[in-house]
């Protein structure tokens, strides 16, 4: 597995971080202490996103090691050629089942090209995955920053963002998108490695703060919120 702070300009970002901003500097980490796991972009990582979202965090990691057990090579035309009785065994919702398709057929018809994401500028990204069906904006910053490894990515809608931000101004209750949104502008150009690190803040009021898939990663799309 890699993770994200093994990206160097990634890395570069956190490092200026912790050596440059108080809050963050007074945490007493280092990158290697911030899991935070990178997974190559594509299908699969698309798929993933989708069964991530509407369930808790230990569901969607048990759901995914399901699908990939099952399906084995993750790839549009092996999925497609599953029933919806096959999906639904791997745990994954009708609503997930037709997202997962969507995305599917889109790729299949040549409307829709992951490979050719990596090209694309970050809104150009955010708008070809937010133009497919059941992916908001938190699955386009999500592939950006997980996927992708896009330096300044901040994804304001996110409720672990949001409550890491909370900690790091000393608020009592936990700031709106729009405030999160207007904050975020401090950590730029290095938002991505900010984000971590708030995840990181938020995550220490949990028993075991380690990676996305275990910390606290919040899909607003799961709460039926959407950009």
């Amino acid at each position: 597995m890699q993770y994200l702070h093994e990206i160097p300009h990634i890395r570069s970002g956190m490092e200026h971080l912790l050596r440059n901003d108080r809050v963050f500097g007074g945490l007493g980490v280092k990158p290697e202490n911030l899991a935070w796991s990178y997974t190559p972009g594509g299908y699969p990582s698309l798929v993933r996103i989708v069964v991530g979202q509407q369930v808790s965090t230990s569901a969607a990691r048990s759901m995914w090691a399901r699908f990939e057990s099952g399906v084995g090579d993750v790839h549009p035309e092996k999925v497609m050629a599953l029933s919806d009785e096959d999906l639904r065994g791997f745990g994954l919702s009708g609503q997930k089942i037709k997202y997962i398709r969507g995305l599917s057929e889109a790729i299949a018809a040549g409307t829709f090209d992951p490979d050719a994401l990596n090209a694309m500028t970050d809104e150009a990204v955010h708008d070809s995955i937010t133009a497919l069906k059941g992916f908001g904006g938190w699955s386009a910053h999500m592939y950006l920053m997980f996927s992708l490894a896009r330096p300044d990515i901040w994804p304001s809608g996110d409720l672990g963002i949001q409550e890491g931000l909370r900690c790091y101004l000393g608020l009592k209750k936990r700031p709106d998108e729009k405030r999160t949104l207007k904050e975020g502008k401090r950590f730029a150009p290095y938002r991505t490695a900010a984000s971590v690190l708030l995840w990181y803040m938020a995550s220490l009021k949990q028993p075991s703060p380690k990676t996305p898939e275990e910390g606290v990663l919040t899909s607003p799309e799961g709460r039926g919120k959407k950009k």
